[in-house]
């Protein structure tokens, strides 16, 4: 792929966002490119260290400020009536109290998600923890009893083994909490700014 061909890909990724901000970006990496070339590249080898337009796209989008995304077409196309005006702020105890409600909903969501993952990450550490001073502590038990000492040590390793295996299920549903929701950001980023080209 040569720079035009990856600059008009670029640009068709990026027309959601205000023209200055395409312009900003288009130059950034056509000069990135031109630098490359100058160092002894060849254009398609500079194209190609870039990585993937699908991904720059995302990079672009997703560190680009909301409110650069959303600008100021988005304040003058929602000039509303005077009737609508008065809908809006007759209809205001409805749709107040529904985005309220939405708002209580989604947010004790999130803390029950925070305190099933702080739960399973005590759980975690007492497994450990208790698995390793089993461990540690069977061959004083061992001094007095020899088979309640290798019971001890069975339990602890199995103790410590099921902290191993909690605390990788734990890690995994902390990622996945933290992806869902820079999902959910991103995607509120994306409606805002579709409204603004629309």
């Amino acid at each position: 792929m040569n720079k035009s061909e990856f600059l008009k890909l670029l640009e068709s990724g990026l027309t959601e966002l205000p023209n200055n901000e395409i312009k900003k970006s288009l130059t950034y990496y056509s000069e990135m490119i031109d630098d490359r070339v100058e160092d002894g590249e060849s254009e398609s080898d500079a194209v190609a260290t870039l990585g993937s337009v699908d991904e720059i796209v995302k990079s672009v989008i997703s560190q680009t400020p909301l409110s650069e995304q959303i600008g100021e077409p988005v304040k003058q196309k929602n000039r509303f009536s005077v009737p609508v005006i008065i809908l809006i702020i007759l209809g205001s105890p409805i749709w107040l109290s529904i985005l309220l409600a939405l708002f209580s909903v989604i947010l004790s969501l999130y803390a029950t998600i925070a305190s099933i993952i702080i739960a399973l990450y005590s759980v975690v550490a007492a497994l450990l923890l208790g698995g390793a001073g089993a461990v540690l502590g069977s061959p004083i038990i061992m001094y007095s009893n020899i088979h309640t000492g290798i019971a001890v040590i069975g339990a602890g390793f199995i103790m410590f083994g099921l902290g191993i295996f909690m605390a990788y299920g734990t890690v995994i549903l902390t990622k996945l909490t933290i992806r869902f929701t820079c999902f959910l950001g991103h995607k509120f980023k994306l409606a805002f700014a579709k409204r603004k080209t629309a």
